[in-house]
């Protein structure tokens, strides 16, 4: 009598063909993050002006407490990792969190100070502790029901990069329609809104509706995922042999830092999109657009026909850095990869040393926006929209190159067992770059608060750009040491 063999999901029995597509349970992870990130990112793109117009705060302390909320939110991934690797795995580490996260984001909108700053910290938490072990536990699956298909699970990590910009394009078009909806558009002469409290509490609840919604559809594909094991313990059970030992693990982990370190600075440049660059594009960008007039012309677009004009708000801006990921990610992807076929495969430090030039790129045009605006005489003749546009354009380019490519290296480079640390200290990265950087260099951004501050837009955007030649001076140096000991192991 044969003994039946367990399989896990999408695994082939003994004899059959490995299949070749993506996993079930990529799917399931797919949804679930593109709703996650909508709900993250929508909450963070609105949540400047809602510092601002519902508690009257200065614009140097909204743009600091932003910093600070993201901060924690790259901070606490070093929490989830430790207790997915040790103790809960990762699935029930996401989980666990997964219901802090939905309820905070149902109170961060009710207009209570004290209830804002609470919600704040359970979204910090939620947010932060799932996010390394989502996309490692995508990774594991592929190493489990894909094995040694290595360009199939790049392609995952770079199609699981879509969906969050997926998500976070949807919230950052939806959230501050509804707000503006629902709340009214602000007043150009008295800078009010009509109900600022209920159209902020309206552009909350979308995110919130959809964390939940990522909830449910993550926990459905739970069968479909890797079978984990724990690196260390088990519970009520002796710990596995280790097969890295303690000077491998440490070694991995200082060569990883140093990459980190540097790419903490373009962090700090990148995540002021919610911040300074939604000021800038308040103070100094005229914010309409034209577009063809659809509904009059449907169900053709007649683009030679009449046009009408739409104004955007200032923080709705930043979905156009998503909206890019999503069309230019896979076609960078496709681009490396015929490289590659045709024998010139480009190193993925390489890659980064790009992005950190196009950073600084995409700092020279704001500062040249900038100078374009100011008058000699001090005045504002405000600039088109198509500047910060444009230097969204050269960002999102720069992220594809840094971030994709770290993220992969993260996971491909750390050991077994240390897979959701090294991750998260990718993601602490993050945590540095906004505390320790953009929270006191962005109140130095042009401000008529009581303060320091730089003069114009073009001295501070200049001064970043500036920065981000020398980091990535130094970023070349690090990359040559690293590649050569990767060349050793």
């Amino acid at each position: 009598m044969a003994t039946a063999t367990a399989t896990t999901p999408s695994t082939p029995a003994v004899g059959e063909p490995a299949p070749t597509g993506h996993p079930i349970g990529f799917w399931f992870i797919f949804t679930g993050e593109l709703a996650e990130r909508a709900s993250f990112y929508g909450m963070k793109a609105v949540l400047l002006l809602y510092l601002i117009e519902v508690f009257a705060y200065k614009r140097s302390d909204a743009s600091s407490i932003v910093h600070l909320y993201v901060a924690a939110c790259y901070l606490t991934p070093l929490i989830g990792g430790l207790l997915a690797d040790l103790f809960l795995n990762k699935y029930w580490t996401i989980v666990a969190f997964a219901v802090p996260y939905v309820i905070g984001q149902f109170l961060v909108g009710l207009s209570n100070e004290y209830l804002m700053f609470g919600a704040l910290a359970l979204l910090s938490f939620g947010s932060g502790v799932i996010k390394p072990n989502i996309s490692t536990l995508m990774g594991l699956t592929y190493d489990q029901q894909r094995p040694g298909q290595v360009a199939l699970r790049n392609k995952a990590f770079t199609w699981f990069y879509v969906a969050i910009n997926m998500g976070s394009f949807l919230s950052t078009l939806v959230c501050p329609f509804l707000r503006d909806y629902f709340g009214g558009a602000l007043d150009p002469v008295t800078n009010k809104r009509a109900d600022p409290q209920a159209g902020y509490f309206a552009a909350f609840l979308f995110p919130a509706v959809l964390m939940s919604c990522a909830l449910v559809c993550f926990a459905l594909g739970k069968r479909y995922y890797a079978v984990e094991k724990l690196g260390y313990m088990k519970w009520g059970q002796p710990p596995e042999p280790e097969k890295e030992t303690r000077a491998e693990r440490i070694k991995v982990v200082t060569q990883i830092t140093g990459l980190f370190i540097l790419v903490m600075f373009f962090w700090a440049i990148f995540d002021q999109h919610a911040s300074t660059w939604t000021l800038f594009a308040n103070d100094y960008l005229d914010l309409t657009i034209s577009a063809p007039n659809v509904t009059q012309n449907a169900p053709y677009v007649d683009f030679f026909g009449p046009w009408v004009t739409y104004t955007l708000a200032p923080d709705q801006i930043q979905a156009v850095n998503p909206l890019l990921i999503v069309i230019f990610a896979p076609l960078v992807s496709i681009l490396f990869a015929r490289l590659g076929k045709a024998g010139y495969p480009v190193r993925a430090t390489n890659k980064m040393i790009l992005g950190f030039l196009i950073t600084s790129l995409a700092m020279g045009i704001h500062a040249y926006a900038g100078y374009l605006a100011v008058q000699p005489d001090g005045t504002v003749a405000k600039v088109t929209v198509w500047w910060q546009v444009l230097a969204y354009f050269a960002i999102t380019i720069a992220e594809i190159l840094i971030s994709v490519t770290g993220l992969e290296l993260a996971f491909t480079a750390a050991p077994q067992s240390m897979k959701g640390f090294i991750t998260s200290l990718w993601l602490l990265m993050v945590f540095m770059a906004n505390f320790f950087i953009n929270t006191p260099i962005s109140r130095l951004y042009p401000s008529q608060d009581e303060g320091l501050h730089f003069a114009s837009p073009v001295s501070y955007f200049g001064m970043l750009s500036v920065a981000m030649l020398a980091v990535t001076l130094a970023f070349v140096f690090v990359a040559q040491h690293f590649n050569r000991n990767q060349l050793k192991a």
